[in-house]
């Protein structure tokens, strides 16, 4: 009788191990990798435990292959079994650290973030269909590729105009 309280547990436990170590890592390896510089990074903050993250991974699995030929990468950060060291360097290796300093352990979003500025350009949630997503990074995309506000300037360098 006593070792049912004792298996049981034991048994739960290699389940929760072989789980978390099952070759989870902390980055998505996607079939679809654009081969150029990306100039958007489209970077998830997800858990598995996340609600917010069950509806928002499958929607940005439908749009994110459509997006293949364009300079986009897709990052997920995972916080499930808290990783913040391994999170914290991939975020570091894909220029996103402003935005691991400022959101970390914070999930269900996807930022999408102009890889020269490490400007947030917009914020992906399981508010946006699989349609506006696709317009969002389109539209972040035409954000990032805008020449240099600096190019508009006089050659010149005559600020007046005249």
């Amino acid at each position: 009788m006593r070792y049912k309280f004792i298996i049981f547990p034991a048994v739960a436990a290699l389940v929760i191990a072989a789980y978390a170590f099952s070759g989870r890592t902390a980055d998505l390896a996607p079939d679809y990798v654009y081969d150029g510089e990306p100039e958007i990074v489209a970077a998830t903050f997800y858990a598995a435990w996340c609600s917010p993250c069950r509806i928002l991974e499958p929607r940005l699995s439908d749009v994110a292959p459509s997006f293949a030929d364009k300079p986009v990468k897709f990052v997920k950060l995972d916080f499930t079994f808290g990783q913040r060291a391994d999170v914290k360097a991939l975020a570091g290796r894909e220029g996103l650290a402003e935005a691991y300093r400022r959101f970390a352990g914070a999930t269900g979003f996807t930022l999408l973030i102009d890889r020269e500025t490490g400007e947030t350009i917009d914020m992906l949630t399981i508010d946006h269909s699989p349609r506006a997503m696709r317009a969002a990074i389109a539209q972040a995309i035409a954000v990032a590729s805008r020449p240099d506000a600096g190019s508009d300037a006089d050659p010149d360098g005559d600020a007046s105009g005249a």
